[in-house]
């Protein structure tokens, strides 16, 4: 039994859940896939062809991996088991996810309603302890709205919060909120003597106390990205916080009215109904689907397979609209012809903006895991500003991205996967001797350089001003939140490049009230 909070860690990141479920999706239209072997190979095997899970040969040919992607579509209330078929069908939010809707607010409400008991809580191979009865991600931002804690570090989540945090009463949240005050006083030492034998492995059993710590920080980490996907809080190095723009949104989710649900096991029904309406996408009350008769055609895994390959690519980069070289992409990806592409993309527009910038602002955060497909995507960006735009950073010496405008001046563009980005001197010195002169001399038209990241430190105004005093270049940063936000400005009304010049070399930080003002 384990004896604190728990989420499959298969993917300890949320930005692929769209991919994950279309994929699975498929490997289970109209039939029991949970004794289907061949099935649930194929399902590795696509998961490998997405980039979503390593390739290699697998160490467990039983397909133990695929099962703890199922585990993680479950625990989200994605799926649910049919009880009288044993046939797994996506719940009412994970068909609002395959049909393109915005990703992120239905994710969301997932994260809220997730809760101690569960249908996954309670499986075998999981078993959290029946003391815990809340909804983990609420009694997160709980915390985080209350004036005497502010900010959480993972250290402070896995020793106290996912341990101790039991039950949603006023006394439990009070609980909490001392020990996290008296820990942030006197560290370690208010740790029980006993402590490592409270919160044993489920597997090895005893581990040391340095083991133990490091196992529920590992968790706590997780609850952490899982939250960053909602957008609702922010990290810096001190832990995660709510900033100001965002407080009036956890506000009216904390006080929304609603309470953990009860889940009877007793019931023949008592699962499938749970985990249904924990599974209902946002307005959403009731779950009354009949499945009875499906049959699954080919016409339909074959829609099914090409709209998972349009919500992937649009999780890549941003699709303005239905392009004969993007249904080429799709039947060349699919092996499909293009009339057959053609006819089950006919009335198909999912909101790929929203798609798009769940993935982006997932890749400026990711470091080195998702450094490439950050640079790639931002391209895409430029490209649709109206850009002719390389991606060059696979050259040693070069940067990520050059770009060339119509109006005849080119810039160079660097993408930092970094929470809080900061120009050492390395990269520095790499823009100053190699990027700016090496372009210059090569097109004489260099008019800017910029970074992209998620977020900048405090200097970066000044350090900006330093590579342009240096090289007679002006420059500019800019956060992936506010690429975002320049593309949405472009799209609604297309923004001269002469205003876009002067935008991107002034020697500072790119602010959303200077977009606005394009």
């Amino acid at each position: 039994m384990i004896n604190n909070w728990q989420v499959p860690r298969n993917k300890r990141k949320l930005y692929p859940v769209v991919d994950v479920l279309s994929l699975f999706t498929l490997q289970t239209l109209g039939d029991n896939w949970r004794s289907n072997l061949n099935r649930q190979l194929d399902f590795e095997a696509e998961l490998e062809r997405y980039g979503l899970k390593r390739t290699g040969q697998r160490r467990d040919r039983r397909a133990g991996g695929a099962r703890t992607y199922e585990s993680w579509l479950y625990n989200l209330g994605l799926i649910f088991k049919e009880t009288n078929t044993d046939i797994v069908r996506t719940t009412l939010a994970g068909e609002a996810l395959l049909a393109g809707q915005p990703p992120v607010p239905i994710i969301t409400n997932q994260l809220m309603k997730l809760q101690y008991p569960s249908p996954y809580s309670v499986r075998g191979r999981v078993n959290i302890h029946y003391r815990f009865q809340v909804r983990p991600f609420r009694f997160l931002l709980r915390l985080l709205a209350d004036s005497r804690v502010q900010s959480l570090s993972k250290e402070e989540i896995g020793r106290f919060v996912i341990t101790e945090g039991e039950n949603e009463s006023r006394n439990c949240f009070e609980h909490v909120v001392q020990r996290i005050i008296s820990y942030r006083l006197n560290g370690d030492a208010i740790l029980p003597s006993d402590f490592e034998e409270q919160y044993l492995s489920s597997t090895t059993g005893l581990r040391s106390r340095e083991k133990t710590l490091s196992y529920l920080e590992d968790i706590a980490n997780t609850f952490i990205n899982y939250l960053e996907y909602t957008q609702l809080i922010e990290r810096n190095s001190n832990g995660i916080y709510i900033p100001q723009d965002r407080i009036s949104d956890v506000d009216s989710i904390l006080n929304d009215g609603t309470n953990i649900r009860q889940l009877d096991t007793n019931h023949p029904y008592g699962i499938e109904n749970f985990q249904r309406g924990f599974g209902l996408a946002p307005g959403q009350n009731r779950d009354n689907r009949n499945f009875g008769g499906q049959t699954v055609t080919d016409n339909l895994y074959r829609e099914r397979r090409i709209r998972s390959d349009l919500l992937h690519i649009a999780g890549t980069r941003p699709i303005t609209n239905f392009t004969v070289s993007l249904v080429r992409e799709i039947a060349d990806s699919t092996g499909y012809s293009i009339r057959e592409v053609e006819d089950a993309l006919d009335g198909f527009r999912p909101d790929t903006f929203s798609q798009f910038e769940a993935s982006y602002l997932n890749m400026a955060i990711s470091g080195t895991e998702l450094a490439t497909e950050f640079e790639i995507a931002t391209r895409g960006i430029f490209e649709q500003l109206g850009f002719h735009a390389e991606h060059v950073g696979n050259h040693a010496l070069h940067p990520d991205i050059f770009v060339e405008s119509p109006q005849n001046y080119s810039g160079i563009i660097d993408t930092k996967a970094y929470r809080t980005y900061t120009i050492n001197n390395d990269h520095r010195n790499r823009m100053v001797n190699n990027y700016i002169p090496t372009y210059q001399n090569q097109y004489g038209n260099v008019e800017f350089f910029m970074y992209v990241a998620d977020g900048f430190g405090s200097n970066i105004a000044s350090q900006v001003q330093n590579i342009a005093d240096r090289t007679n270049v002006n420059g500019s940063v800019i956060t992936a939140r506010n690429v975002i936000r320049l593309l949405q400005r472009y799209q609604a009304t297309p923004i001269d490049h002469n205003s876009l010049r002067i935008l991107f070399a002034n020697n500072s930080v790119i602010t959303m009230s200077e977009i606005d003002s394009l």
